[in-house]
């Protein structure tokens, strides 16, 4: 089975959380009037966000975070909105690890880690 989250050429694990969304992007113009009427100005749609987060061991760990480290790249990824498999340049938001479990601190290896991120289209 191929992927739910490529980037470049790497396939990542399969994650635990994973949630697509399309964003609108307003210029600074767009503003509500006294009136609470929106005077709006999209200047992009379809931005897409993705909110993602595995449970992986320490191997697995440093193959996602070198393949999110550049400050662009590209991503291919399920959308379930439209059921398709687009291609886009993204960027990683903030990443936050988190230690789950270590069986052995001799042996911190065998650790198992939370990772989660939002990759961000360019």
């Amino acid at each position: 089975m191929a992927a739910l989250i490529k980037v470049g050429s790497t396939e990542l694990p399969a994650p635990y959380k994973y949630r697509v969304l399309l964003q609108d992007i307003d210029s600074e113009n767009t503003r509500r009037t006294e009136l609470g009427v929106l005077n709006r100005e999209r200047v992009r749609d379809g931005v897409y966000k993705i909110e993602v987060a595995w449970k992986v061991t320490k191997a697995q760990l440093k193959t996602i975070t070198d393949a999110i480290k550049p400050a662009k790249f590209s991503v291919t990824f399920f959308d379930p909105t439209t059921s398709t498999k687009p291609t886009r340049d993204m960027y990683s938001g903030d990443r936050i690890g988190e230690l789950i479990s270590l069986e052995d601190s001799e042996n911190p290896d065998e650790s198992l880690w939370e990772l989660s991120t939002s990759l961000i289209e360019y």
